[in-house]
This record gives C-alpha cells, sequence and structure tokens, in this order.
C-alpha cells in the first residue's frame, strides 16, 4: 500500500472508529492479528531451540543506606554473539541485552545513575513506575553523550517545540525511584523523542523488579524458578548487525520508510536477547514474568502440546497482583504489556518437549522457545493460592471528570485527539487524588500507555473488560475501531506525564500527549 493509500485508509478508519464502527471489515489493516509490516533478515537464521534461555544479571548496588540503593548503568556500544558465528553491534545497559535486572523492594528508594557513552542522547523511562516527574524520562529530558560540547545539537524529533523547563544532562543522570507501589514487573526503556523505536530495537530495554511482604507471603515460585522473560522480534543484515528501516541513518530525522510506518515486524523472536531459545525445567511450577519487548508485534502465546487446559495461571498484571488467580489457554500480549503466570510442568511427562508459540505468528514468528523436562517428579515447595491480593476498585460514579482520547492516523503522522504531540502543551489537566474516566479511541491497532500511575478497565465496546484487562493495569491493548474506558486516579507527583501509543513506530511519529498533574 502506498504512503497516500494508507493515509486515505487511515482517514477512513478514524471515522469509522470516532462513530463506533466496530463492524468494519475488510481493510488490508483490520486484521485480528498484527499491525505493522514485516522486514526479512539478510543473515542466516539459526535452527530452533538450540540456544540456551539467558536470565538477566541481577544488578548489584554500588552503595545503600538506610534509605537507598544506589545503582550505575553504563550505556554504552557492545558487540554481541546474537545469531551463531556473526557479531551484532548493540546499543546496551552495561553490555548486555536486555540489560542488568534492578531488584527492588516496595518502599525502598532506587537511585540510578546513568552514563551515556552512546553516540546519540538518550532518555530512560521507567516503565510502570510511580515515578516523580523530573525522573519519569519525559522525552525531552536528554542525557547528551559523555564528553559532548554543551552546544551539542539535540534533535527533538521535529514535531514541535522543546517543553519550557526541559532538561539537557551532559554525560550522566541520577534517576530517583521511590518503588512506592505493589510487588510488579516493571521495566526500563529508552524514550527519546521521536527515536524510541530504533533505541529499543538495538537493545535499550531491561527489567526492573518490585517485591514485598504480601507477594513473597504467597508461596509462588521463587529463586532459578521466578524468570522474566523478554519476548522481542528482530531483523538483522547480513553481517549480523541489527536491521531497521530508519528513515534517516544518521538519527538526526525521527521516522522510518513509509512502507513501515504501521510498525516494524521482526522475522526473529528473541526471549531475553536469544533467539528461540530452550530452557531445562523440572516437573514443578515456574513463575514466569511476560513482557512483550517488541516494537510493534503482538504476540498469543499458547503451550504445545497443551496440559489438558488452562496450561498459564495468570497471577499478575502490569501493576502488580490480581484477585485470584486466572487459567487461561492463550495469553495476549500488546507492547509494554506484562504477564505474570505460573506454568505447573509436573502435569507432563518427563522427557516432553512444550514448545511456547505464537498463534499469530507466521512461518518462523509462530515459534517462541521450548522448554525441555529433564528431572525427575520431586515434591514441590511452591503454590498458587486462591487469594493473590485485595484490589480496591476505583468508583467510576466517583469521577469528577470524562475525557476522551482518540487514536488516529493524519496526513503527518500519528495523532491524539487529531494533533501530533507538542511537548508542553497537555491535553489534560487532572487533579491529585480525584478519580477521572478516559475514553480511548482507536483507528487502526493501538497499545496505549499511561505513565505515572496503573489504571483499572471498565469497560471495553460499551461491554464488559476483556479477559486480559483485569488488575492494575498502565498499558491496554486497543484493536481497531475499538474504544475502551479506564478508571484513573493520579496521586503524589505533579507535573507533566504522558500518555501515548505503545507501537513505538506510532509513538516516534507522534502518536504521543502529554497531561499535567496538578
Amino acid at each position: 500500500m502506498s504512503r497516500r493509500g494508507f493515509l486515505a485508509a487511515g482517514a477512513g478508519l478514524g471515522v469509522a472508529a470516532t462513530l463506533g464502527a466496530a463492524g468494519v471489515r475488510g481493510g488490508l489493516l483490520l486484521t485480528p492479528g498484527q499491525p505493522g509490516r514485516a522486514l526479512p533478515s539478510a543473515a542466516p537464521l539459526p535452527p530452533a531451540f538450540q540456544a540456551p534461555l539467558p536470565v538477566p544479571a541481577v544488578l548489584a548496588p554500588v552503595r545503600s543506606d538506610a534509605e537507598a540503593d544506589y545503582y550505575e548503568i553504563v550505556q554504552r556500544e557492545t558487540d554481541l554473539e546474537i545469531l551463531p558465528g556473526l557479531r551484532t553491534p548493540a546499543w546496551t545497559y552495561g553490555g548486555s541485552f536486555p540489560g542488568p535486572t534492578i531488584l527492588a523492594r516496595s518502599g525502598r528508594r532506587s537511585v540510578v545513575r546513568h552514563r551515556n557513552e552512546l553516540p546519540h542522547p538518550v532518555v530512560v523511562h521507567l516503565h510502570g513506575g510511580h515515578t516523580p516527574a523530573d525522573s519519569d524520562g519525559y522525552p525531552m529530558d536528554v542525557i547528551l553523550p559523555h564528553g559532548a560540547a554543551a552546544a551539542t545539537s539535540v534533535h527533538h524529533g521535529g514535531h514541535g517545540a522543546p517543553a519550557a523547563g526541559y532538561t539537557i544532562s551532559h554525560g550522566e543522570r541520577d534517576y530517583h525511584y521511590p518503588n512506592d507501589q505493589r510487588a510488579a514487573t516493571l521495566w526500563y526503556h529508552d524514550h527519546r523523542h521521536g527515536f524510541t523505536g530504533p533505541a529499543v530495537w538495538r537493545g535499550l530495554a531491561g527489567f526492573h523488579l518490585i517485591t514485598d511482604d504480601e507477594e513473597a507471603a504467597l508461596g509462588l515460585p521463587t529463586g532459578d524458578r521466578d524468570i522474566p522473560l523478554m519476548i522481542a522480534d528482530r531483523s538483522f543484515a547480513e553481517d549480523g548487525s541489527f536491521a531497521y528501516p530508519q528513515a534517516d541513518p544518521a538519527l538526526h530525522t525521527p521516522g522510518v520508510t513509509d512502507a513501515y510506518m504501521n510498525g516494524v515486524l521482526g522475522d526473529v523472536v528473541l526471549v531475553n536477547g536469544a533467539p528461540w531459545p530452550r530452557l531445562e525445567v523440572d516437573p514443578l511450577h515456574y513463575r514466569f514474568r511476560l513482557l512483550n519487548g517488541s516494537n510493534a508485534r503482538r504476540y498469543r502465546l499458547a503451550l504445545d502440546p497443551p496440559p489438558g487446559g488452562g496450561g498459564f495461571v495468570q497471577i499478575g498484571s502490569d501493576g502488580g497482583l490480581l484477585e485470584r488467580p486466572v487459567a487461561h489457554d492463550t495469553i495476549d500480549l500488546s507492547p509494554g504489556e506484562r504477564v505474570d503466570v505460573v506454568v505447573d510442568f509436573a502435569l507432563y511427562r518427563p522427557g516432553t518437549r512444550v514448545l511456547m508459540r505464537n498463534e499469530f505468528g507466521t512461518g518462523r514468528t509462530a515459534e517462541v522457545m521450548c522448554f525441555d523436562l529433564t528431572g525427575s517428579p520431586r515434591r514441590d515447595d511452591s503454590t498458587v493460592p486462591e487469594r493473590l491480593s485485595r484490589i480496591a476498585a476505583l468508583d467510576p460514579s466517583a469521577a469528577v471528570a470524562v475525557r476522551t482520547f482518540h487514536f488516529q492516523l493524519r496526513e503527518h503522522g500519528w495523532a491524539v485527539n487529531g494533533r501530533l504531540y507538542a511537548p508542553g502543551e497537555p491535553l489534560a489537566r487532572p487533579k491529585l487524588g480525584s478519580v477521572e474516566i478516559w475514553r480511548f479511541l482507536t483507528d487502526f491497532h493501538h497499545p496505549v500507555h499511561v505513565h505515572l500511575d496503573p489504571f483499572q478497565v471498565i469497560g471495553r465496546n460499551n461491554r464488559a473488560p476483556g479477559r486480559f484487562d483485569a488488575g492494575w493495569k498502565d498499558t491496554v491493548d486497543l484493536r481497531p475501531a475499538e474504544a475502551v474506558e479506564v478508571a484513573v486516579r493520579f496521586t503524589d507527583y505533579p507535573g507533566p506525564f504522558m500518555l501515548h501509543c505503545h507501537n513505538l513506530e506510532h509513538e516516534d511519529m507522534a502518536m504521543m500527549a502529554d497531561f499535567v498533574t496538578e
């Protein structure tokens, strides 16, 4: 489809979504699975299930005191062997992809100093963090490369002037994370305006896990049976480097080439940075913290063979534990979403190979990883209790405002309420402590992410929430021509924050908006 045809289709779908025409069918992009376009690799791809699953190392603090743990991460280019026999120059946190895991305690502050030794400015966002505005990773608050002169040009993406009061750090910056929130699976990634897509694609992503006493008392799998899994598709050039269709390879002008403006889909599925890996497991319960770290690809994960129904027992969502576990045969994940699950491998015979498949994929992207049962049956010291947590429901009848945010394609980019992103021009000014209802409307697929505080989904297409909408969410997947209502309450921190599409190509092409809490 040409750019002109794509834009024309988008305009029509935008009208359909506005009118609530969820019955629109037949459009090229109105598919149940994927937005975006596949980018084929030129490098030879390895067979599946050969590489062992890497588990990101837990980062040790450089020092601690009575109130906080202090960490240091150097962002630098590192050659990694992702495909056998080839070297991939990656942008890394601390030399690895994913970056090191920060393991934090609820209520205990983490201070993370990021030093930028990459050739371009960076911004760090703690996705899912209840974080003060000056540490949230506002896309204009850049860290210039170490050693860059004060006059170094900062490219803001071409979608409006920098916000008044934005900050430029030279070489390094300290991010302060209070961790004053429930136990949850969070992640950190680059958030520079106009260039989030290529930065994350090149490797700037890592886990930030928060624990608390409530979760520790449940008897869930722990230790080497509590495993974060970052699922991220990528494509590779013939020499093993990451292939990405950046419109400006020098990264001075944002955006991808026209053919990929609806999202870039890789043809290699990486889990924790390894292509189609394998993990040896015992016939016991395992906890997997599933993260979709892809730019645009959606996943529908399934176990093959199924263990007889409900192979995934969901215990958590973006914002932490659910009230009760929910069994699923499949798990849907859009970019930025997290789902914590427990899998009981005692349901399989020893020697079984269990595949994790992607039902939204085709060819090699229908495979994700495998689990090989190598141990003998033995007593399991973990469990999944019938009651996990208590979630206080936000009362929609107490809402002081109802706001609508329409995510749609416009002539020059992806827009929110008809506007390309304009830094410093907020679309909303919610009051701290007040409940509001936010209504998200879409044309194409858009995973919508809100910074600062999670929300509760209260309706989808004027019906009940979907089967993956339970608990506290900070990212919600919207299909084409769909409407979702959420209840949200922002607390503690005044200042500018963001809502945006987490399809990173959409985000880079201006599908973001500021809101300011007061």
